[in-house]
């Protein structure tokens, strides 16, 4: 096999080298990222809820508030008719009594319920943030962990980087633009030899027969008319 194609060949497997250890560092973020949603979404509870509360909190204020005007209605009503003199006046206290009566009761419901509300939303606030607060440090440990081994993973991307810069060296210009153009849009193995009838090694298609004998040296690495990955010719046996 001559020089440069092995020079090539070696190239292709830094390629295949780095494309795991970035795959290896892709797979660090779904976990990271699942967990950040669930950040996002908790504090999105909270803030929702902490809104929630302060409306509730609010009708339960003007709900204390008219339910103390009903009851000093009622106070004074109860002391017109206390005071009543005739029988006329007595009735109208009466009647105003009543309704006081049931604005006072009508009123006493609708806070009880306010209230109930009220207890509810701060509960849920509290669960919000408590679930916040636990994903939020496991965040913080799930990022520290990420942090420690992306290093050591772009790390030994690096090494792999230079390594496969020092096995370029290796490869002609024009050989080595060729098989970056076709390698970044595959992104997987496309230098593969020939098969023994000259069909090609990832697709099967039989090259032309005027480009088998300049092929057949071993010496010129072309692509596939069909398929386009890079097709040489293996001289020597398979062992």
């Amino acid at each position: 096999m001559y020089p440069e194609l092995q020079a090539l060949l070696t190239v292709q497997q830094d390629d295949e080298v780095i494309r795991s250890i970035e795959a290896r560092l892709e797979s660090l973020m779904p976990r990271f990222n699942a967990l950040e949603a669930s950040r996002r979404q908790a504090a999105a509870e909270v803030t929702r809820n902490e809104a929630g509360l302060e409306r509730e909190s609010a009708r339960l204020r003007a709900c204390e508030g008219r339910l103390a005007d009903h009851r000093a209605r009622l106070e004074k009503n109860s002391a017109v008719l206390d005071g009543a003199q005739k029988l006329k006046e007595a009735t109208a206290a009466a009647a105003q009594v009543e309704a006081a009566r049931k604005a006072v009761a009508e009123e006493e419901s609708e806070l009880l319920t306010a209230s109930r509300r009220v207890s509810d939303v701060r509960a849920a606030v509290a669960g919000n943030r408590e679930e916040l607060e636990r994903v939020s440090g496991e965040l913080e440990v799930v990022r520290a962990s990420i942090g420690a081994e992306k290093a050591a993973i772009e790390g030994d991307l690096q090494k792999v980087r230079a390594r496969r810069a020092v096995s370029a060296q290796g490869v002609g210009k024009t050989l080595l633009s060729l098989y970056d153009r076709v390698n970044s849009r595959r992104r997987t193995i496309v230098v593969h030899p020939l098969h023994d009838d000259f069909s090609c090694g990832a697709c099967d298609t039989a090259i032309p027969m005027q480009r088998r004998l300049p092929m057949s040296t071993g010496t010129r690495v072309e692509p596939c008319e069909a398929c386009g990955v890079l097709l040489y010719f293996r001289a020597e046996p398979v062992s």
